[in-house]
């Protein structure tokens, strides 16, 4: 498989895994892994909406909801 990125990209990519002592694959690997673990969690904490029992309610007109009707 190959990818078209530009040379500088290319280049930073190729710096980083020489920093860290690890091949370009192993890097990616390793990025592509945390990102998946990040979304994991973020998928797991996500908030549930508020559900507010209000009680029997008729049908809603702008005005009832917005302070901008004339």
């Amino acid at each position: 498989m190959g990818l078209d990125i530009s040379p500088q990209i290319e280049a930073r990519i190729r710096q980083e895994a020489q920093r860290q002592g690890i091949s370009v694959d192993a890097l990616l690997e390793r990025l592509m892994n945390d990102r998946a673990a990040i979304t994991a969690v973020r998928a797991d904490q996500a908030p549930e909406l508020p559900v507010l029992h209000l009680g029997p309610m008729g049908p809603l007109h702008r005005r009832d909801i917005y302070d901008d009707v004339r």
